[in-house]
């Protein structure tokens, strides 16, 4: 299953910057972690977007928490609070 195929049937709605966000941190890690990386990264979308009750306010959720794990954990880029 391809990426797209996997964010499609878990009804996870990126948008083109959450795709170049995405690719833009893979490039600063090592090719061998990229399958991991996305997989962390649409299990933080899913789990935080399923915690929130409505529906465009869930996928936000889901889409903030799982870019700010990408940049600060995964791109190494931790940011003020």
């Amino acid at each position: 299953m391809t990426f797209t195929e996997y964010c499609t049937a878990n009804n996870i709605k990126l948008q083109k910057e959450d795709i170049r966000h995405l690719k833009t941190c893979l490039k600063s890690i090592p090719k061998t972690h990229h399958k991991a990386v996305v997989k962390r990264y649409t299990e933080i979308w899913v789990t935080t977007r399923d915690a929130t009750e409505r529906s465009v306010a869930a996928q936000n959720s889901g889409r903030f928490a799982a870019n700010v794990w990408l940049r600060e954990t995964a791109c190494g880029e931790p940011q003020e609070p």
